[in-house]
């Protein structure tokens, strides 16, 4: 079986689960949470777009656990990863294609997140950044938190999903740490802190019509986001190439 052929047996399989559902319905909420509150806040708009994309980033990791963890139970459940391990050969070859089918909801559910919520959000009479931006912003989210799908896949099949959640409320109270002073220095080296600060920096430089890419650390974040993908990818491929399953549940 190849990529495609995986691919496409994985899409069939998350179409009987609630996982895609979580991807249309999370997003949903989110944007009415914060545009009914926006309707009667006195907030200016540049605030409020902060605070938003602000909430969006911080939020990500615990969702990604929550998602992978679901994932590696279904999987688990339909008959102890048989699909996975039947391979003979080439066993991270499923895994790879259920990655996929992750990273490609997460676009879907950012861009949703994003794109839905600056239509509500324009019509409200707040027009300073157009549809493009939050586009935009959403690519840009979704590629910050790469590493964060494959740390978190790996964490989910190999040690459970207890593990998987956990470590996604850390690193969403690390996240939101590291939005304050307390990680002016730090947070480019860190995939918990990156999106966060993309995002602002992303608006601020709309704001000001500076360059996103001559901000201060852009460069360094971009570049740990390159090498934890690099890393996270190279050890979930060796590891899982020798994978036998989970035996024991959290």
């Amino acid at each position: 079986m190849n990529v495609y052929t995986n691919l496409k047996s994985d899409c069939y399989k998350i179409l009987h689960t609630p996982i895609w559902l979580i991807h249309v319905i999370i997003p949903l909420i989110g944007i009415s949470l914060f545009i009914g509150y926006y309707s009667i806040s006195p907030w200016d708009e540049t605030a409020k777009l902060s605070a938003y994309l602000q909430a969006l980033a911080v939020v990500f990791p615990v969702l990604i656990g929550i998602i992978t963890a679901l994932f590696s139970e279904l999987e688990q459940g339909a008959g102890g990863f048989q699909t996975i391990l039947s391979y003979a050969t080439a066993k991270s070859l499923p895994h790879i294609s259920k990655l996929l089918i992750l990273i490609l909801l997460g676009l879907f559910s950012a861009l949703l997140a994003l794109v839905g919520f600056g239509t509500v959000f324009i019509k409200m009479g707040y027009i300073r950044q157009n549809l493009l931006f939050y586009g935009e912003t959403a690519v840009l989210l979704w590629l910050s938190v790469m590493p964060l799908y494959l740390l978190h896949y790996l964490v989910s099949f190999r040690f459970g999903k207890g593990f998987s959640i956990g470590l996604g409320i850390v690193g969403t109270l690390l996240g939101a740490l590291l939005l304050t002073g307390l990680g002016d220095v730090i947070w480019p080296y860190l995939p918990w802190g990156i999106s966060s600060r993309f995002a602002e920096m992303l608006l601020t430089a709309k704001l000001s019509n500076g360059a996103f890419l001559q901000a201060r650390d852009v460069i360094n974040g971009g570049s740990f986001i390159f090498i934890y993908t690099f890393l996270f990818t190279t050890i979930l491929v060796l590891s899982f190439n020798k994978w036998e399953g989970r035996k024991s549940d959290d």
